[in-house]
């Protein structure tokens, strides 16, 4: 549950601004530097818990229609509190929650409620998606590809693109999602508010996407647990979107890329140890990573990987 002070922040005027848009600017929002810190106003805590059932609503979605296609019975979520319904009053709290009316109290049980019907669907979903992943079979790795992105020229067959979003580099991102598909148009993007390397990947899953060389269904691709409400499920999501680490190791381990394009401008701490592991897993992979930053120099630790991975850094204004 939410400690006292935190719950008697979620007063009714919290929650007028919340809605379905916040799903379209899931990764690209933008938390104040409070926020990294654990300091959290009354607005931040609402708008990322919504962010966070918005996120497990579209990505269950998205794993039960893929469970559907590859099971000959099909697959179907079973919510119940958060079904459609014809109960008068269970609607009005959907409704006055939208509208930011519900009580303090009455906002928080229902997020709750909201929470524990999530982990309960995960545990179904999960079942499905085993059966499915059980009966996967492969397209093969892809043919290696010759392309350029600005001035280097490199070869890859599986391109994960790691492309900083946040506020200083997020104006060249358009720009460069367009040079890198020209010559690899099956490059997979993630976008990270930031670039620390200082701790351990948590979350690898979160960027993690089926493609046709990877199992879709394993479940180290998958969420392991939904957060409770004890676990602070808005500083939750806003640590996924800030991982940088867990966005690279998840292209190694779960994408299984050949190369990675990093886009970053290293505005944020990195631990060597952190660093270190990282390379072990791109060295045993075989895996080529590429480093471009605008003005900074690339930490020395990672320079000396991208090199001895046959990959290279890049300093160029874009």
């Amino acid at each position: 549950m939410l400690s006292r002070n935190t719950a008697s922040s979620l007063n009714r005027r919290t929650w007028l601004q919340l809605g379905g848009s916040a799903l379209a600017s899931l990764l690209a929002g933008r938390a104040r530097a409070d926020e990294a810190t654990g300091k959290w106003d009354e607005k931040s805590i609402a708008d990322y818990s919504q962010r966070l059932i918005d996120w497990l609503t579209a990505n269950f979605a998205d794993r039960a229609n893929r469970v559907s296609a590859a099971t000959p019975t099909g697959f179907a979520l079973s919510y119940d509190y958060m079904a459609a319904t014809e109960d008068r009053q269970r609607r009005r709290v959907f409704e006055k929650f939208r509208e930011g009316s519900l009580t303090e109290n009455a906002t928080e049980k229902h997020i709750e409620a909201c929470l524990k019907e999530f982990e309960r669907v995960r545990l179904e979903l999960a079942a499905g998606e085993a059966v499915a992943a059980a009966a996967w079979k492969g397209e093969g790795d892809g043919a290696e590809k010759e392309g350029r992105i600005y001035d280097s020229t490199f070869a890859a067959a599986r391109l994960t693109v790691v492309l900083d979003n946040s506020r200083s580099m997020a104006p060249y991102l358009a720009k460069l999602r367009e040079e890198i598909s020209r010559d690899f148009p099956n490059a997979y993007f993630v976008e990270v508010n930031g670039c620390s390397m200082s701790r351990s990947a948590t979350c690898p899953w979160f960027f993690s996407a089926p493609t046709v060389w990877a199992n879709p269904y394993s479940p180290e691709r998958h969420i392991p647990k939904v957060p409770t409400m004890a676990e602070r499920p808005h500083s939750s999501f806003i640590s996924w979107t800030r991982s940088a680490t867990s966005a690279l190791e998840s292209m190694v381990d779960l994408m299984r890329a050949d190369a990675i394009y990093w886009f970053c401008d290293f505005d944020d701490p990195t631990d060597d140890a952190v660093i270190r592991q990282f390379a072990r897993k791109v060295m045993d992979k075989k895996v080529k990573l590429f480093i471009h930053t605008l003005d900074r120099r690339t930490p020395k630790l990672l320079a000396t990987l991208a090199e001895k991975s046959g990959g290279k850094t890049v300093r160029k204004r874009i």
